[in-house]
């Protein structure tokens, strides 16, 4: 009972999305399945006359000439089958593909609209990963709905209507050859959808181990610790404990599937045993009897492609596209953050106030930012240091709206734009001109821009490039030299010039290009000032300073 509300909520919210995608396709699609199912089933009947034509002309009743036209028509149709069903499987393809694309934009629209700050959350990082695979496995529902209702239905309504025809006790007959199958279907469903609420857990731990001992963001650490063995014995547990549940499921399935199967045999043999008898009372033809043969042929492949493949292999993917749902409805942000402009922000441009500002993570009771009172100018560059933990990082993400704080208020002004390099900053296994221009979404890569762009940046040679009025380095340089962290500081007063900036470092020496330096402790701001003054009265920042400078003269 559960899993069959689960389906109809699934498809009660989530079918009209994917209609919405594509109505007209959708119109088109139907007709073409349904003309398909429709000209399928004629076939039977035409097959009726072509065999008995053939009897005829046999024996003499009819021409030769009037079997070649039933032949003709016969063929005709067949060609109209091949086609209908052809457009029919092209106009669902592309229907599949432009409903994917639809929601795979509303699924990032989604994640855009979220707060920041949630993906802090494990949880919510794990909801992501199965809201993606619904996305993947949502074309499952046009199996349910769809496909059940025009590729399938008329057919079933034809034929059981010729059946009927021939003999009413044909149609029981048929039953009987159905219905184990259904059945037998409706318990796989069942249990495969506990199979695989059953299986994700362990199957999740199954992938990350092997990826652990094979893949390159893992592989040279595990190598070095020797913890390959350590992993391999966690990726077979998991293993075992996969193929235990999946051969129990297909230990049980086999089972249901021989006991349907030998009620679906002794079914065949009524329905055999009744056309038998009705061409030997001439109840009807032998063309009659072949073409009955052939329809419940059909029906049993029918009925298997969607009982068994379309919906059976499928069933699964209910859980997976619930999970999608449920991403979709989460709690959005309400795009109006504490971040507010008063009216004296309006009149003194760029300056940013933030005033008694708090800020906790999720799920956390330690504030990691506590009563943080700061005025930047406009123009003016600032260096935040302080030793790791201190809250340096989880301010310019308050800073550039990434989070919202849990206390207080920030002034900003209007349409101030923000840059950001963050220390854990990816590069992507790509050319470098990709990875330059992989965030500027609204146009095309422009090699002659790019190649600016490195010359501005010291890459080739110094060029002309505008940055954003707010400028925030979250210890770019960690990887590399002193040597090469002073040039590039120099670059960087050059590029933001008038602009405001925000540098967060952990050398010392670093942060005297500053106008003003800020040092943190424990989420508080205990001090600022410049180089010299933070010498003379800062304890924490003098203590920093030499211990850096020691290493340096030893």
């Amino acid at each position: 009972m559960r899993e069959r509300k689960d389906i109809l909520n699934v498809i009660r919210l989530i079918f009209p999305r994917m209609v919405k995608s594509c109505p007209w396709l959708f119109v088109l699609s139907g007709l073409l399945g349904i003309a398909n199912s429709v000209c399928m089933g004629l076939l039977i009947y035409c097959s009726q006359g072509l065999y008995d034509g053939v009897l005829q002309a046999i024996n003499g009743v009819i021409d030769k000439g009037d079997v070649i036209s039933i032949a003709v028509g016969f063929g005709c149709l067949t060609i109209v089958n091949q086609i209908l069903n052809g457009l029919s499987v092209y106009t669902m393809n592309v229907m599949f593909d432009i409903i994917k694309r639809d929601l795979t934009y509303d699924l990032h629209k989604k994640v855009d609209r979220l707060k920041v700050i949630s993906y802090e959350s494990e949880t919510m990082l794990n909801q992501l990963q199965m809201a993606m695979r619904g996305r993947d496995e949502s074309i499952f529902l046009l199996f349910i709905c769809f496909t059940p209702l025009t590729c399938h239905l008329p057919l079933y309504i034809i034929l059981g209507n010729y059946l009927h025809m021939l003999n009413p006790q044909l149609v029981w007959a048929v039953l009987i050859i159905f219905l184990p199958i259904c059945i037998s279907y409706i318990y796989k469903i069942r249990a495969k959808s506990n199979l695989v609420d059953r299986v994700a857990e362990p199957k999740r731990e199954m992938d990350y181990y092997y990826r652990c001992i094979t893949n390159r963001e893992y592989f040279k650490e595990t190598r070095l610790l020797g913890a390959i063995p350590f992993f391999k014995n966690l990726f077979e547990e998991s293993m075992y404990v996969v193929n235990h549940l999946e051969i129990k499921f297909q230990t049980k399935t086999l089972r249901i599937d021989l006991a349907a199967k030998l009620i679906t045999v002794l079914g065949y043999g009524v329905v055999l045993y009744l056309l038998i008898d009705n061409v030997v009372i001439g109840a009807i033809t032998v063309g009659a009897f072949a073409a009955a043969l052939n329809g419940i042929g059909l029906l049993f492949d029918e009925m298997k492609e969607l009982v068994g493949d379309d919906i059976g292999e499928n069933i699964g993917s209910v859980g997976a596209i619930k999970n999608l749902m449920d991403f979709m409805e989460l709690p959005e942000s309400s795009g109006a953050d504490d971040r507010e402009e008063s009216e004296s922000d309006k009149h003194e441009r760029g300056i940013i106030r933030l005033e008694n500002v708090s800020f906790k993570y999720p799920h956390s009771k330690e504030y990691a930012l506590k009563g943080i009172n700061l005025e930047i100018m406009h123009g003016e560059k600032i260096a935040l240091v302080g030793e790791n933990g201190s809250g340096k990082t989880t301010l310019i993400k308050i800073l550039l709206g990434l989070y919202e704080p849990s206390e207080g208020k920030i002034h900003m002004p209007g349409e101030m734009q923000t840059s950001a390099v963050f220390q854990d900053f990816k590069k992507y296994e790509m050319p470098l001109k990709e990875n330059i221009a992989i965030s500027d979404v609204m146009k095309s890569v422009d090699e002659e821009r790019i190649r600016r762009i490195c010359e501005k940046t010291g890459v080739v040679a110094d060029i002309n490039t505008k940055l954003g009025n707010l400028m925030v380095l979250d210890e770019p340089t960690a990887a590399i030299d002193p040597l090469e962290e002073s040039a590039i500081y120099e670059q960087f007063k050059d590029i933001v010039k008038d602009n405001t900036a925000v540098l967060v470092t952990h050398r010392i020496g670093s942060a005297q290009i500053a106008d003003r330096i800020i040092v943190m402790s424990k989420g508080s701001i205990i001090d600022s000032g410049t180089h010299q003054e933070l010498l003379k009265r800062c304890e924490e920042y003098s203590n920093m300073y030499y211990a850096q400078a020691d290493l340096y003269w030893m």
